[in-house]
C-alpha cells in the first residue's frame, strides 16, 4: 500500500521548513526509518519500497520549491520517464535514515533529480531519475520550462556521469 501517512506528514513538515530555488545545490532531507510495512521476507527494505520512498524525496522537493503553483500556472504537469538506481547495502527494520533530495540539471529533453537514501554518511542507496513536464499538447521541453521560470537555458551543464548513464539505455529508438 503506498504509504499515504508518511506523504502527508512529509508536505506537512515541508511547508513549515524554508524555501528553496528549483536549481538549488542544497538537497532536501526527509528523516525516516524502515517500518514492518517496508520489509521483505530477509527483513529488510524491499527493493521496491525505495523507489516507493523516493516519490517522498520529490513531493518534499516540489513542496519546498513551491512547485504546484508553478504547474497551475502554466497548466502542466509532471511525468517519471525514466530512472537509473543501485542498491549498495542493507536496511534492516526500524533502521534510521534520510532520504535527501535535489535537482541536477537537465538536457535538450529532461530533467534529472539525484536521491539518496543515507545513514551514517554512508550512501545505502542512489538514483538518477529522469522526469519531464507535460501539457495538454504532450512534453514540454526544458527551454520552456526554463523561460518560464526566468532562467538561462544551458542544456550542456548535467554532469557527465549522468549523460553517461543515459548512453546504456537498454530500451533505444
Amino acid at each position: 500500500m503506498y504509504p499515504y501517512l508518511r506523504l502527508a506528514r512529509v508536505l506537512i513538515s515541508s511547508r513549515m521548513k524554508p524555501k528553496l530555488d528549483f536549481f538549488s545545490k542544497e538537497s532536501d532531507v526527509i528523516p525516516l526509518m524502515v517500518w514492518p510495512q517496508d520489509i521483505d521476507p530477509f527483513l529488510e527494505l524491499n527493493n521496491g519500497r525505495y523507489v516507493t520512498l523516493l516519490d517522498l524525496g520529490r513531493y518534499g522537493f516540489g513542496t519546498r520549491v513551491d512547485i504546484n503553483t508553478f504547474l497551475k500556472k502554466n497548466q502542466w504537469s509532471l511525468t517519471i520517464t525514466g530512472t537509473y538506481n543501485e542498491y549498495r547495502h542493507r536496511l534492516r527494520l526500524f533502521q534510521k535514515f534520510e532520504l535527501k533530495t535535489k535537482i541536477i540539471g537537465y538536457d535538450a529533453n529532461w530533467f534529472y533529480f539525484f536521491q539518496k537514501i543515507e545513514r551514517n554518511e554512508k550512501t545505502y542507496m542512489a538514483s538518477v531519475v529522469k522526469y519531464a513536464f507535460t501539457s495538454k499538447n504532450g512534453i514540454v521541453k526544458p527551454e520552456e520550462v526554463l523561460n518560464a521560470i526566468g532562467e538561462p537555458y544551458d542544456p550542456n551543464q548535467l554532469p557527465n556521469w549522468v549523460t553517461e548513464i543515459g548512453q546504456h539505455q537498454v530500451f533505444k529508438k
